[in-house]
Formats: C-alpha cells, sequence, structure tokens
C-alpha cells in the first residue's frame, strides 16, 4: 500500500513540475533581446525613411547600446500617448525616444542620466518678427504634438496668455501647418526644431530663447533598476570614448551631448 501511495505522490510531483517548467517556458522572455519603445514620427531622433526603416538618432544609440551589452535589439513603434503605460504593462523594456526629464516623470520611471541636451522653444516663420516671447503667443493660433512636454509648456502658458492651441498625433503635423500659414508658431523641442530648419531654412526659425531645460534620458520601469544601471554604465562609457558624440555630429553637424545642464525648469 505504502508503495502504491508512493509512486502516486511521485507521479504527482512530476506532472505538477512539468506545468510548471511549461508555463516557466510560456512566460520566458528572450534575456539576449532588448526590446526598445519607440514613437517613430518624431525626426530627427526616431522617425520612418524612405524605405520605411526606421532610423535616428536614438535608433543608432540603441544599437550601440545594444552591442555594447551583447543583445539584438527591436524596435516597437508604440503612439507617444500610450508610450509610458505600455511601459509599465512590461510591452518592452525601455523606452529611447527623446524622453524629456521631468519631476512627475522622475518620480513614476527609472532613468539614466541625461544623453543630449534639450528644451522647448517656439519656432515661427522667418518672416514673423511679432513672436519672439511666450508673452508674444497672445491671440495667435499655436500647434503641439498631443501629451508631450511641449504640450505642457504650452498649458503653463496658457495660464497667463490666452491663444488657440492646436493639438497635433504627429510632430510633423503643426509644422506642415505652420508652413501653410495655418499657424503662427508650434511649441517644439529644440532638438526637432533644429532639425526642420535645417531641412527648410526658408519655412522656420526658432523665435524665442528657450522655454524650458528638459535633457533627454533614457525611460524605464520604475522596478527594473538593474537594466537601468547596466545601460547608464554604458552611456558613460559612450561619453568617453565619444560614440554619443559622433552619433550626435551625424544628425545635427554639431555635438549635443556634452555640457548638459541637468537642472530642469519650467
Amino acid at each position: 500500500m505504502l508503495k502504491k501511495w508512493s509512486g502516486l505522490i511521485f507521479f504527482i510531483v512530476l506532472c505538477m513540475a512539468g506545468s510548471l517548467l511549461t508555463a516557466g517556458c510560456a512566460g520566458r522572455t528572450d534575456s539576449n533581446l532588448l526590446k526598445i519603445g519607440v514613437d517613430d514620427s518624431y525626426p530627427p531622433m526616431e522617425y520612418k525613411d524612405d524605405k520605411n526603416n526606421t532610423v535616428g538618432f536614438d535608433v543608432d544609440l540603441a544599437l550601440e547600446i545594444a552591442r555594447k551589452l551583447g543583445m539584438k535589439s527591436e524596435h516597437i513603434s508604440t503612439a507617444w500617448d500610450g508610450i509610458f503605460q505600455a511601459l509599465n504593462t512590461d510591452k518592452f523594456d525601455c523606452i529611447i525616444s527623446s524622453v524629456s526629464l521631468t519631476d512627475e516623470r522622475m518620480q513614476n520611471f527609472a532613468f539614466t542620466a541625461p544623453y543630449i541636451a534639450n528644451s522647448q522653444v517656439i519656432v515661427v516663420a522667418p518672416a514673423n518678427d511679432t513672436i519672439k516671447t511666450g508673452n508674444d503667443l497672445a491671440g495667435k493660433k499655436v500647434g503641439v504634438q498631443v501629451s508631450t512636454t511641449a504640450h505642457d509648456s504650452a498649458n503653463t502658458l496658457l495660464q497667463d496668455i490666452d491663444f488657440e492651441l492646436g493639438l497635433y498625433d504627429q510632430v510633423i503635423l503643426p509644422f506642415q501647418d505652420l508652413k501653410t500659414g495655418r499657424l503662427e508658431a508650434v511649441i517644439v523641442d529644440e532638438v526637432v526644431a533644429r532639425y526642420y530648419i535645417n531641412l527648410d531654412p526658408t519655412s522656420y526659425k526658432v523665435a524665442s530663447g528657450k522655454l524650458t531645460n528638459e535633457p533627454i534620458a533614457i525611460c524605464f520601469k520604475k522596478s527594473n533598476t538593474a537594466l537601468r544601471d547596466k545601460v547608464d554604465k554604458v552611456l558613460a562609457e559612450f561619453r568617453q570614448d565619444g560614440t554619443l558624440k559622433k552619433i550626435s555630429e551625424k544628425w545635427f553637424g554639431e555635438d549635443l551631448t556634452g555640457n548638459i545642464d541637468k537642472k530642469l525648469r519650467m
């Protein structure tokens, strides 16, 4: 009788172990794959080229980080207004997609040290000499990409200045409307403003000084400090060996990765 029960118990244990092993395999992710969330409609940082390849400053940086870690990389296209929620639900490991540092974000997520300088600026048509500061936006038609820090800056200005604010899903759209005269100004990241002005200097210019200081960093789930620390170490090495400078010069013609002002201001 004891032998029969022992055999039955052994059989049950084997079944349970097999089930656990199968479940573990089903839920396991590829530890050699770095999954990266990206809003690939934000040139020159991350966007689709004419062949539908994902390219840009952040894309080059992500590839170099994965290579340094001995990993493969996968870019997962995600709309900006849902990208942080997707990170928190483990759709990917991190966001390398022009994530500006803000106090609120730093409370809710884990970040590396910033790797490129950035700010919010006002872009207007070259012939526009009436808009030079935020106060000059009064009564104007202004565009921003929704759910971005440019949107936050516009809302801050709206507390004291009355202007018409247009919200856009992709950053290219307000620039198109500015070019055709449907907008009088765009509030946007300086790194993006530089790109569009270099691309079409007859249509755009920066009208203002910096509205904010918002250096860009890599964003991780709050609990994922282990991977954050590994990537932070890689970024430190890239600052020393010139990798960051090389990527910046490729996309901007100058180094925007040195002398980063880390003090946030609105």
